[in-house]
């Protein structure tokens, strides 16, 4: 059989109307031969070969010619034919082998787009939650920084009226040997004294009895009244001293305290922030990897179905004729 190869075809008419209009010639032919042979039968004898008797012999051979290309014009058709068949054959496994495929490109496109909408939404959710943590700790360390500076503020005029007070008290403790008896209160006992009292902080409240006897003390001119008053504020400004310097360690604790959460605190936040960009870091990787895969399939549904419709159109357009 020659089926397997395509053939050369010239013919201006498809292979159907090439063997219809042979076969309507060879009618005609046929008819042409009868009636030569019936005119030949009454009118030639069979001696001499008459001009009718050449007509009928033309006629004869002109039907073997037309019997031949009939045959060579059949034989092209079912080339023809036999080639349709198996172009058709294999567009047709074409187009369904591309039909699978993009069914099964057009999912992993779904599927490649759900997983990168999924991975920007979690990348967004890393980077606000990121934002979020540094923002707690730029807050934190504005209070701390603040909550230092009035610790540092504070213990500094604690420190200064603790100091004023442990010199007036010295003074006051000085005043009152024996061999200061019967001294004059001194015009620097005073004034010492009178530092010391406006030294204290804001913080510090004093009794009314307390700054009566205080503004006694700085104001007295007798001996025999500085003798007792000098007594009696003495054992206030003790008392005070000793309350501010429990002020002042207490308030150190404090702060001490305050450091140690805010450092606590700040690494927390530092270590939180260490695993979420480092989570964010492999989800865009992850992101950026799914993408270059999802634009693959992308371009291979686009080359698939771009040759299936060029496929189809030759099938349609092979049936057709």
């Amino acid at each position: 059989s020659n089926c397997g190869s395509k053939p050369r075809i010239y013919l201006s008419r498809s292979p159907t109307q090439q063997v219809s209009g042979h076969v309507a010639m060879k009618s005609i032919m046929v008819a042409v031969l009868f009636l030569a042979a019936a005119v030949s039968a009454v009118r030639f004898t069979a001696t001499a070969a008459s001009p009718m008797e050449k007509v009928v012999t033309l006629l004869k051979d002109l039907e073997g010619k037309i019997q031949q290309d009939g045959k060579e014009e059949q034989l092209a058709y079912d080339k023809y034919a036999c080639w349709c068949e198996k172009t058709t054959a294999r567009k047709a496994a074409l187009i369904e082998k591309a039909t699978e495929e993009l069914r099964e490109l057009g999912q992993r496109i779904l599927a490649g787009r759900g997983a990168v909408a999924v991975l920007t939404e979690e990348i967004e959710k890393l980077s606000a939650d990121i934002k979020a943590n540094e923002e707690a700790q730029e807050e934190a360390t504005t209070v701390r920084e603040k909550e230092h500076s009035a610790f540092a503020a504070e213990t500094e005029e604690l420190k200064q009226a603790l100091a004023a007070l442990e010199k007036a008290i010295d003074v006051l403790r000085a005043g009152t040997k024996p061999s200061s008896l019967l001294q004059e209160a001194s015009s620097a006992t005073k004034s010492v004294v009178l530092a010391a009292i406006q030294s204290l902080p804001a913080s510090v409240t004093l009794k009314s009895s307390q700054i009566s006897l205080l503004s006694s003390l700085t104001s007295s001119g007798s001996s025999s009244e500085y003798m007792p008053q000098s007594m009696t504020v003495q054992g206030i400004l003790t008392d005070m001293y000793a309350t501010m310097s429990s002020d002042v360690e207490t308030a150190t604790s404090q702060e001490s305290t305050a450091q140690r959460e805010f450092e606590d605190f700040i690494a927390v936040k530092q270590d939180e922030k260490a695993e979420m960009e480092d989570l964010r870091a492999k989800k865009e990787a992850d992101k950026a990897e799914k993408e270059e895969l999802l634009a693959a399939d992308s371009a291979a549904y686009d080359d698939t179905e771009t040759e299936m419709k060029q496929a189809q159109a030759f099938f349609d357009e092979t049936k057709a004729s």
